[in-house]
């Protein structure tokens, strides 16, 4: 029996229409490979020159500020060799063996030995020998409005390790003109002097008079909130890691 010419016909054609599908979906990722591939670097980059830049407004740390005119108009950006090298220069960076993990809120813990390969820095300056500040960066998931977005902050101490010289929101996901507010400096300025020990409170309805107090963010009370037990549950484990330490 003979069999019908049909079919290597329709089976050509079906081959042809796989091979056009993996054609278009090897093509958009393709893509995306060589993107990634481009812009990781500048995307680390970007957050480590970020991190540094924070440590250094912290501490009062001046940097070089490019200024460029164009049309009358004046436009600055940050010369990211120097915060480098100022950074180098100023900073110490140490590694105390405690370690901590991104973990949900309400469940973090300190151990002895590392739990993960991602270990805490800590951020040191010290000016004519005497010891101006700690700092530490912190990432953590569940605080703030956005439950499943991870929030980090810069967190710096003074040598007393329980009076706040300032933070730095470095990354968030928070409603712009509500929660998104955190970064502004109105909000981050409030905590600069304020008392950690036992813990910090955001305040509202009243106007933020403690050592320790400071006001929450209109229309953002989740957010002002997850500020508050964000800050509280990274000193305390600051503290518990530190005991050992010797600064």
């Amino acid at each position: 029996m003979r069999i019908p010419l049909k079919y290597p016909a329709e089976l050509k054609i079906i081959l042809s229409r796989i091979a056009s599908i993996l054609f278009i979906t090897f093509l958009p990722c393709a893509g995306l490979l060589i993107v990634y591939v481009f812009t990781a670097p500048k995307i680390v980059e970007y957050y480590d020159t970020k991190e540094k830049k924070a440590v250094l407004d912290i501490f009062n740390i001046p940097y070089h500020i490019r200024e460029r005119k164009i049309a009358g108009f004046t436009f600055k950006s940050i010369d990211k060799k120097d915060i480098q090298d100022v950074f180098r220069k100023n900073i110490t960076v140490e590694e105390p063996k405690a370690t901590w993990e991104v973990q949900p809120a309400g469940t973090q813990t300190v151990e002895g030995k590392p739990k993960s390969e991602h270990a805490r820095k800590f951020y040191k300056y010290v000016k004519d020998g005497n010891l101006q500040g700690i700092g530490f960066v912190e990432s953590k998931i569940g605080y703030g409005y956005n439950k499943s977005s991870t929030m980090s902050l810069f967190i710096c101490v003074e040598p007393d390790m329980e009076t706040l010289k300032g933070i730095e929101v470095l990354d968030h996901s928070e409603t712009p003109g509500l929660g998104g507010r955190i970064i502004e400096d109105s909000f981050k300025k409030q905590f600069i002097g304020k008392k950690v020990r036992p813990r910090i409170f955001v305040v509202k309805g009243k106007k933020a008079e403690g050592a320790n107090e400071v006001d929450a963010i209109t229309g953002a009370t989740n957010t002002s909130r997850g500020i508050e037990e964000f800050i509280n549950d990274a000193m305390k484990e600051f503290w518990e890691g530190q005991r050992d330490v010797k600064w």
